[in-house]
């Protein structure tokens, strides 16, 4: 007598919905690491209890619990001077600020190519 093959038993477990559930994940799981570069984690963990009290065991319950760990993206830093109030601030709080305006002159002009 062999053993039942595990892709087997996953396929029946809860009707399927098991193997249904990680295929899922797993797809999941590698668009985020390929989106990321960053590694994940897919765990299957199976239970298996006697389904009656007493000494000859011939029927058992099984669970499953899946859980999935997914890479998260970096988030980056921002930079921000401190000012006198011990606030935040995108400028710096000793430095005059530029004002900007229009230099005119809209016109296009031909640019010409030099010759050799």
């Amino acid at each position: 007598m062999g053993t039942k093959a595990f892709a087997v038993f996953i396929q029946e477990l809860r009707d399927g919905r098991a193997h249904s559930e990680l295929s899922g994940q797993l797809a999941e799981l590698i668009g985020k690491v390929r989106e990321t570069g960053k590694g994940g984690e897919l765990t299957l963990k199976i239970k298996v209890k006697p389904a009656s009290r007493g000494g000859d065991v011939d029927k058992v319950t099984v669970s499953d619990q899946i859980s999935i760990t997914l890479p998260k993206p970096e988030k980056g830093e921002d930079f921000f001077w401190l000012t006198s109030e011990n606030d935040l601030s995108r400028n710096h709080p000793r430095q005059q600020s530029l004002e900007l305006r229009d230099a005119g002159g809209s016109q296009l002009s031909t640019l010409k190519e030099a010759s050799k």
